[in-house]
This record gives C-alpha cells, structure tokens and sequence, in this order.
C-alpha cells in the first residue's frame, strides 16, 4: 500500500520528464513506462519488507519520515525544476543557514501538510499485522522473481534506461536523496586526506623600491555573463567596472555549475581538466607555504580546507567593526571593510586576498542589495520565482549584478589608497544562473546538459599603473580568448606574485602574454 502511495504522490519530477520521451503507440514504449512503474514499486515493497523486521512504530516512523522529506523534495523540484543528484546533494548540504532561510515560503508549508503531514496520519492510524515467516519469506522471494522476470523478458527496455539514467535518478523519491546523500557522503569521506603538496616555489622577480605585490581574487556567486553589459546586454548592468577601467575578457565556461566544484577548480594549478577535488593543495594554502601572506575573507561557503594566514566571515568583520563607517547589515561591501588597513598595516612584501563573494545566489536576488541600487523595476520580491514575471525576475537579479560591478569598482578605490604596492584584480565567477529558460531556475545542473545561462561566465581583470609598468604591460596586451577562465587563475596569480614552479605554465598566465604558446 505504501508503495502505490509513494508512486500516487510523488513521481510527477519523473513523469514529466519520462512521458514526452515515450510513445505510447509504440509497444516498447509500453513496456519501458511498465518498468519504470514496476521497478519504483518493488524496490521501495522489497525496502519496507525487509524493514518489515523491525517493530511496527520503527517502520510506521520509516514510513512517516519519508512522507514529510519526499513532500519538502517535491516542493523544490518542482518550484525550481532541479533534479536531486549529487551535485545538489553536495549544494544543499553546503547551503548555510541565511541562504536555506531565504529558500522559505508558506507554499512550501502547503506541500509538507498535504503530501506529508495528512498521509502520516493515515499511516500512523493503519493497524498492521504480521504474516507468519513463511509467507514472509515466500513474499520477498516471489517479489523478486517477479521482478527479475519482467526485467529479462523486457530486457529491450534496458537501452532506454542506459541512454536516460543521468536524469532519471535525481527525480526518483526517495531514491533520488538517500542514495545521492549516501553518494556525496562518501565522496566527501575519500576527499577529506591530507591533502598532496604541489612542488617547490621560488622567487624569481624582487618588487622594485620594495614596493609590495598584492593580487586579489574576487569570486563572484551565480554571476552569469549573459546579464553583463559587458558583453552586450541591453541593460547597463556594469557602469562602475566601465568607468574603473576594468580589462574585459571574453565570456568563458565555469569547471562546474556548483560552487563546491568551482571553487575546488579555480584554486587548482589542473583547472578545468582536474576532477572537483583532485587532492592537491589549493592556491591559497601553496602561497601560503611559500611566504606569502594569504588573506581569505568570505560571505560564502563551498571552498577547500584551507591553510591561510587570515580567513574572516563576514559576520565576523561586521562584529569587529568599530568605526563610522560599519555597514548596517551583512552582504558583499563587508568584505571590503579595513581590508585597505590591512593591507597597508602588513610587512608582507608579497599578498594574496580572496574576497568570496554572496553575490546574486538565489532565489531571493531582491535581498542581495541595498534599496538604493534597485535601479531596474519591477522586481520579483518572492522565493517562488516561477509565480514572477520574466522581467521581474530579471529585473531583481540584474540589480544583484549592478550591486557586485559596484562592489568590485569599490574595491579598486580601496586598493589604489594603499601606499608602494603594485597591484591586480581579477573577477571570475563561480558558475552562471538560469532565470526560467527552457523551465529551469538556479544553477547546480550536471554539465553535459547545463545550459549555457549556468556555464557562461564573465571575466575582468583591473591593474593599477604601476603594476603594468613593472611588467611592461597594457590593458589590451592581456586579453586573450580565455575558454575556461578558471583555468588561468592559479598561474596568473603566480605569474603576478613573481613566484615560478615546476607546475607553472606561462600560457595560463594572462599577465605574461608573450611567453604563451
């Protein structure tokens, strides 16, 4: 009975995306929609009868526990269209409290009450009775051999199931989160070793006038490059970086479409040809071996364990501000907040600063910036993004973009007070964002079917003049067609840094443009 209320509730993720690939004309058609019904039922009857061991009010419990999380799954798989692999495993199981907060709305209340809150109760009041153990037994055997038979006098349909298993398995529940949590968890088991040092560094260019070298990398959240005026966009989304000067680079592919992974990516001296955790030791926590102060200051989650001479949540820099000019609440401009005072106080004559932006993370892009850069109206002022208007939904996350070109313009100004030091910027995102195309809302999507709104990211570069004149640089000496701008991150900052190594390469560093090959 269990079974068929699990199929009756909870497989419209499945059945919308199995149904128009299917033909009902077609007798094999038939016989592949029987075994998807067929194979849901059995797994989750053999499951329960197996748990049939166990004291009725475990299994009542069982039964009720996935009830209420297949109800809270439905809610988002179909307000956001996901799929529960294991990228989004890895993402809502990295997702901090604010960001979970903001995924908040009665409808999701609504869905948890009428699929998991009333069927409980009519669970929990079934009086169950026990067969003897040979029917038991006779039970679980004979489901099996049903099972095993129509699977073999079907075994045509097997095709189709190898050709769509990526998708199928994120939709089915509950299968989609336990056997992907238990997926992810043992990824993350695998992952969590020491992590392998990359070969020796040395200096090879000495600060002239003992000027300080300071890189700072700011990774932008969810910033696809779609919605930057940069590359064409119709609305001026990037008005502060233009007039700062910014180095423009073309539109790049992210490693990934989640943040864990992107970030593992461009901190790897592999880049986008590495797996998401390669097991080397990142940049920051390698610069850091190697004499170089390393700041990290975060409004983000996702990144490597790291090894860094300071690492500051924003939370934390807003509590130790005591100033006139401490931001009122927590978002992206706490990050800049003393960092120029940092970097003027330390003896460093080498400096590497992350700045990990929140950027325009959604579903609620209408709290990622101040009411006063609410420049593009009207906005989508809602989690369920789907109930807004296209333009709306734009309109919000847009002004989360124009909010982050002035937060990185903001940081140039900072930068350009600190006294002899030659400095660089450079912007990359993690991942790009869907806003409803073809259905699809966020990011996390696996990439051999991302769209282009979730891969596509943009690229900007900023060098103070004395920079450029150490290294006889200009602005349009730099750009170059960057395909995974990731990619080019850790030599870069190598290159910029003065530092060389075994594992450097010349053509991944965009400040050396004529040792590439």
């Amino acid at each position: 009975m269990f079974s068929c209320l699990n199929l009756l509730l909870f497989q419209g993720p499945l059945l919308n995306f199995s149904l128009p690939l299917l033909d009902f004309g077609q007798s094999g058609d038939v016989l592949v929609f029987g075994t998807l019904e067929l194979v849901q039922f059995t797994l989750l009857f053999l499951i329960l009868l197996v748990l049939g061991i166990l004291p009725v009010a475990v299994l009542k419990g069982i039964c009720i526990a996935i009830l209420l999380a297949n109800s809270a799954a439905l809610y988002f798989m179909s307000e956001y269209a996901v799929e529960l692999d294991r990228t989004m495993i890895g993402n809502i199981l990295n997702t901090d409290q604010s960001e979970a907060g903001q995924l908040w709305h009665p409808a999701m209340l609504l869905w948890v009450v009428g699929l998991g809150v009333i069927p409980s109760l009519a669970v929990a009041a079934i009086k169950v009775r026990r067969s003897g153990w040979l029917t038991y037994v006779a039970t679980v055997f004979g489901t099996i051999l049903l099972l095993a038979t129509w699977l073999f006098y079907t075994s045509t349909t097997w095709f189709w199931f190898d050709a769509h298993a990526p998708r199928l398995g994120g939709r089915v529940l509950p299968w989609s989160y336990t056997v992907n949590t238990i997926r992810y968890l043992k990824q993350e088991a695998s992952d969590n070793r020491e992590f392998v040092l990359l070969p020796p560094a040395e200096i090879v260019t000495t600060p002239l006038d003992g000027r300080k070298q300071i890189v700072v990398l700011v990774i932008g959240e969810a910033a696809r490059a779609k919605s930057f005026s940069h590359y064409g966009y119709d609305k001026d989304t990037n008005p502060y970086t233009r007039d700062a000067s910014f180095v423009v680079f073309p539109p790049g592919q992210s490693c990934a479409t989640y943040t864990i992974a992107s970030v593992a990516c461009i901190l790897s001296h592999q880049g986008s040809s590495s797996p998401a955790k390669s097991g080397f030791e990142p940049l920051p926590s390698y610069l850091t071996r190697h004499g170089v102060e390393t700041i990290w200051r975060s409004n983000n989650f996702g990144e490597p364990p790291l090894k860094v001479d300071t690492y500051a949540r924003a939370s934390e820099i807003l509590a130790a501000c005591d100033g006139q000019n401490c931001p009122e609440t927590v978002d992206d401009a706490v990050l800049l907040n003393g960092l120029a005072d940092q970097l003027n106080r330390s003896s460093a004559d080498r400096i590497f600063v992350v700045l990990h932006q929140s950027g325009s993370h959604g579903p609620a892009y209408y709290s990622k910036y101040p009411p006063e850069f609410e420049r593009f109206t009207p906005v989508c002022k809602t989690v369920q993004v789907a109930s807004c208007t296209s333009e709306e939904l734009q309109n919000a996350y847009d002004n989360s973009i124009l909010f982050t070109d002035y937060l990185n313009a903001s940081l140039v100004t900072e930068l350009q007070g600190i006294q002899d030091a030659d400095v660089a910027v450079i912007y990359v995102a993690d991942h790009g964002q869907s806003l409803g195309e073809n259905g699809l809302y966020l990011h996390g999507a696996p990439n051999a079917v991302a769209p282009d709104e979730q891969r596509q990211i943009p690229f900007l570069v900023w060098m103070s003049d004395s920079f450029k004149e150490a290294r006889g640089l200009t602005d349009q000496a730099i750009v170059q067609d960057t395909t995974y701008p990731h990619d080019f991150v850790f030599h870069s900052v190598l290159g910029a840094l003065g530092l060389r190594s075994e594992i450097y390469l010349p053509k991944f560093d965009i400040f050396h443009p004529l040792q590439r090959t």
